[in-house]
């Protein structure tokens, strides 16, 4: 399986085996992104990932300022 994504300019193109993403089934992507997955050793990539998908799937909770830095807290809940 060849994956590639190329960015930039108007070259926006992400392909698994020469076909375009957007002209596949979603199953069939899904299957790619498991294969990935399962071939993926680095916990830090595998929790990218995992944060990635709460982020963008789960309730968002904006708990405030900390008081000593200045940093804003946030918690994303997703259940399953």
């Amino acid at each position: 399986m060849k994956i590639e994504s190329i960015s930039g300019c108007t070259c926006d193109s992400l392909t698994i085996d020469g076909v375009e993403t957007i002209n596949m089934k979603i199953t069939d992507i899904k299957e790619a992104i498991k294969k990935l997955i399962d071939a993926e050793t680095d916990l830090g990539t595998i929790q990218s990932i995992l944060i990635n998908l709460v982020e963008s799937r789960g309730d968002f909770e904006d708990l405030g300022q900390c008081d000593e830095c200045g940093d804003w807290i946030t918690k994303y809940t997703l259940e399953v």
